[in-house]
């Protein structure tokens, strides 16, 4: 930036004519033109926030008050709140033409706001490969069938050929959520490159006819967008699996790179694989209400139809081991934990290297057993250590056990693996104000909604964080944006009750969350949670570890019992920007041992991040001993 305004001088729409370009890292602002410049991209944007960005960017990081804005860009008129915050959100867009974010803007609650050029990005994702490095994108294959019914089948053949694929030593894959995302003539390889870091794509067409079908497919070099191998196969649908590999196995020696030995693969009833594809394409569009029955019903029959059909087998017993352990109380569940077992034994039999077996298994452990399941998601990242699906698994698994630097890790290799799958990436955010990088959280989640403004797990994690920050400018945004958009599940308001909670904490609402608590320690004889933490940032904290002391936490230690925190929600006890003054009371450890981990930490010496966190307070790792002793 090189300039830096009066503050006490109105530019006003006739005073922008006369304010000089500027740049803030890649994007050139002409304030004259109302223009924003990237490249050779031009963004318009509207006279009054173009004046709160001058104004805001003439400071040079220094704090500029609301009044000062109302008074250089409104003339000193009185205005709404809503006025300024709309103005705000909009020069955030600016920031996010670019990615990483060309600046910041900081929210400083009940004074004004800061912008901030970025620093060199600490989150790399998506980053470009070391030297020698390839990455591969394998992109949905075009479907050419004359019934276009048959896109399920095009787009499933191009998952099984990248799950395949996925199998090469010394091969990073993009994964199905990234990759499957480009169509048409955006499938260009130099633009797929661009967006996802890829060295390398494998495109294709798929044709069925009965049960024949023809795959063409061709391997380009995106730097040079050199085809390295291209081959059309004619083949019986029965051949689907030799296929699959056969194209596998040609993609590696173009790369020169090497495929893990595959495992024996019977021919496949094409009634079979379709009913496989099909639960593919219900799953990957979201699993809803009852979609994961339906999901579980067509692997079923899969299953029965190919008793050799590995994947199909994986794929049913994670689908029913998550419902048995993260749906709905009260319903009656879908498959027995020996049917599970069975069918997780049954994939692992015939192919040793489906990850997401394993950590089946392990959904079939009482969550307070950690030493077993984390044997289960080790085994399961040293079969597929490149699959994202199985990196975010366990990323859940050591943020839940106090380990969020290696979730961290874990999240942010998965992001770079995946980086247009919003579940990914929503949780890659989440694990950012874990670890207590707010402001780098703060860049990314700004970046998530402008990737996805109409995903609601986005606004709905936004609304939370921005909450448990204090962030009421941002907050405001973000519910404001979640109620234009018709987002009103239980999830986003449950997360504008606990914003509206945290902002006006008074003797009513503390009285109130009190209460709630107190009902549901009553009813259901443990705490989310969430309650407590609500109870504990209220101010009640007395108050909240009484209830801890009455509650049972029976759920952790019973394989049968649901956790009342979901599928994701219990590391969030070790998050930075949720608790890092209550991780310094040391009876945050007596919650601990009643949770299972303090007995973990000991016999393990895998000790938390917040061990070392709360060293000035007091002795984490000797509290936890003691406890564990007595």
């Amino acid at each position: 930036m090189n300039f830096r305004p009066n503050l006490l001088k109105p530019v006003g729409p006739n005073a922008l004519a006369q304010e000089a370009d500027f740049d803030i890292g890649p994007l050139r602002v002409s304030p004259s033109r109302l223009e924003i410049r990237v490249g050779d991209r031009r963004e318009m944007t509207q006279p009054r926030v173009m004046q709160v960005f001058v104004t805001m960017a003439g400071a040079k990081g220094t704090v500029v008050s609301r009044d000062e804005l109302i008074g250089r860009c409104w003339g000193g008129r009185i205005i709404g709140e809503d006025a300024i915050s709309r103005c705000v959100a909009k020069v955030r867009e600016i920031a996010n033409l670019t990615d990483p974010p060309a600046f910041e803007i900081e929210t400083i609650p009940r004074v004004g706001y800061r912008l901030k050029p970025a620093a060199p990005a600490v989150l790399q994702v998506a980053s470009p490969p070391a030297d020698r490095s390839i990455v591969l994108a394998v992109l949905a294959f075009d479907n050419l069938s004359s019934d276009a019914d048959m896109e399920f089948f095009s787009e499933g053949v191009s998952e099984e050929i990248l799950q395949t694929v996925a199998r090469a030593v010394e091969l990073k894959v993009i994964g199905r959520g990234s990759s499957f995302q480009f169509r048409g003539a955006a499938k260009a390889a130099a633009h797929v490159a661009s967006l996802l870091k890829a060295t390398h794509v494998l495109d294709g067409s798929v044709r069925r006819s009965e049960n024949r079908v023809r795959i063409s497919a061709s391997l380009v070099e995106c730097a040079s967008e050199t085809t390295l191998w291209s081959h059309r196969f004619d083949r019986e649908l029965s051949d689907a699996f030799a296929l699959q590999d056969e194209i596998a196995a040609a993609v590696a020696a173009a790369l020169k790179v090497a495929l893990l030995p595959m495992p024996q693969r019977e021919a496949v009833d094409p009634a079979a694989y379709d009913l496989y594809l099909k639960a593919l394409e219900i799953r990957n569009e979201g699993l809803q209400g009852d979609r994961r029955l339906a999901v579980i019903e067509l692997l079923k029959s899969a299953a029965e139809r190919a008793p050799g059909f590995a994947r199909a087998w994986a794929f049913l017993a994670t689908m029913q081991a998550s419902y048995l352990r993260f749906d709905e109380p009260g319903r009656a569940p879908v498959a027995s934990r020996a049917q599970v077992v069975g069918a997780a034994e049954t994939a692992l039999a015939l192919d040793p290297g489906l990850g997401g077996a394993y950590q089946a298994l392990g959904y079939l452990q009482p969550f307070g057993c950690f030493r077993e399941r984390e044997a289960l998601h080790r085994k399961a990242l040293s079969v597929a250590p490149n699959d994202s699906m199985v990196l975010t698994n366990a990323s859940f698994f050591f943020a839940e056990t106090g380990r969020v630097r290696e979730a961290l890790r874990l999240s942010r290799e998965a992001y770079r693996l995946d980086p247009m799958n919003p579940w990914v990436a929503n949780w890659c955010g989440n694990l950012l104000d874990y670890a207590g990088r707010i402001d780098e959280g703060r860049m990314f989640w700004n970046r998530l909604c402008v990737q996805w403004p109409d995903r609601e797990l986005i606004y709905w994690s936004v609304i939370g964080h921005a909450a448990w920050r204090g962030d009421w400018a941002w907050f405001d945004e973000a519910a404001a944006a979640a109620g234009r958009r018709n987002f009103d599940t239980s999830g986003v308001r449950m997360n504008i009750a606990i914003g509206k909670a945290l902002r006006s904490p008074d003797a009513d609402v503390q009285a109130r969350a009190l209460q709630r608590a107190t009902e549901t320690l009553s009813r259901t004889g443990t705490l989310p949670h969430k309650s407590i933490m609500l109870l504990w940032r209220l101010g009640l904290v007395d108050e909240a570890f009484q209830l801890i002391d009455l509650a049972s936490f029976a759920y952790m230690f019973d394989p049968d019992r649901r956790s009342p925190n979901g599928a994701a929600d219990d590391g969030v006890i070790f998050s930075i920007l949720h608790n890092s003054q209550i991780m310094k009371d040391i009876r945050f450890v007596r919650l601990c041992a009643k949770l299972g981990l303090c007995d973990y930490w000991v016999k393990t010496e895998n000790w938390p991040d917040c061990a070392e966190g709360v060293a000035p307070y007091y002795d984490f790792k000797a509290e936890a001993r003691r406890l564990v002793a007595a």
